[in-house]
């Protein structure tokens, strides 16, 4: 099934029409609707432009987008795990993207505070709603992630591979990218052998974090804890056709199954495998 952003340009009007003109004929309308007198303005607007209902069928066509989100502490091989994610028909997994959750999850907080302060006050300079529309301000935030993934059009599973995350503060961006993608599921990369992982960040990065690395992986931990339905916990040394393949089923995809593995960023180098998906991944018999 194609995926649809439906969340463009959602008032269609004819021609550039200056809000105050808006405004205007909003006035002119609702003096000859004597049976809506008990409308707000706003509500009155939306009626007669069909935009609530267009709102809100957005956001529910939207609400439970499918998606996968992998988390790494660095040098797990979640490389390799996306590009065997990838080569899974429909899904359309994105690399790193600098903070993204993390961004979005900050502004969250930042205008979850705002809101709290300034929603008490009396003075008409500071006149609001009596409360805000959480599912659109979902919304917003879950089409302000498809907007910068951007992903192919046929993809029917959609998301992210990132080593930034708020390890510091026990995932909650990660908690906050599930409520607003409530058919997500995460897949955690990690390894059982930390010095085993320091070694090779210091191969690869020239030098490795040890306290935030621990930090990383017991945040996954705990994250993995507090949501053991909807995450997949794989070790760097259980890689293998099997485990990927319970993988699959974890992502309730059963018409498929690997056949042989893949090995991107092999050694110091960050690198992708050429194989062709064919003799990777075959339809199940």
């Amino acid at each position: 099934v194609a995926h649809e952003r439906p969340c463009g340009k959602i008032l269609e009007s004819e021609g550039e029409w200056p809000m105050v003109r808006w405004y205007f004929c909003l006035l002119l309308w609702r003096a000859a609707s004597e049976d809506d007198e008990s409308l707000s303005d706003v509500a009155l607007l939306q009626q007669s432009l069909g935009l609530q209902r267009t709102r809100d069928s957005l956001c529910q066509r939207e609400s439970c987008t499918p998606a996968v989100f992998i988390v790494t502490s660095g040098r797990t091989g979640s490389t390799t795990l996306m590009h065997m994610l990838n080569l899974i028909p429909g899904y359309d997994i994105k690399g790193e993207n600098l903070n993204l959750a993390s961004d979005i999850y900050d502004m969250h907080q930042e205008r979850e505070s705002d809101w709290k302060t300034y929603k008490s006050s009396t003075l008409y300079a500071w006149h609001h709603s009596n409360a805000r529309n959480d599912s659109e301000i979902d919304c917003s935030m879950r089409m302000m992630v498809m907007a910068e993934l951007n992903p192919d059009p046929n993809a029917r599973v959609v998301g992210f591979r990132a080593s930034s995350w708020r390890f510091d503060n026990d995932l909650q961006d990660l908690e906050l990218l599930l409520k607003v993608f409530p058919c997500a599921k995460v897949v955690l990369s990690y390894r059982k052998e930390l010095e085993d992982q320091l070694l090779s960040q210091s191969y690869a990065l020239g030098d490795f974090q040890w306290y935030v690395t621990v930090e990383a992986n017991q945040a996954m931990e705990n994250f993995a804890a507090r949501h053991p339905e909807k995450t997949f916990s794989l070790a760097l040394e259980d890689f293998g056709v099997e485990r990927f393949n319970q993988l699959l089923g974890f992502l309730g995809e059963d018409a498929c199954r690997y056949v042989r593995m893949l090995h991107d960023n092999e050694g110091r180098h960050f690198t992708k495998t050429t194989e062709l998906a064919q003799d990777v991944i075959a339809a199940e018999e």
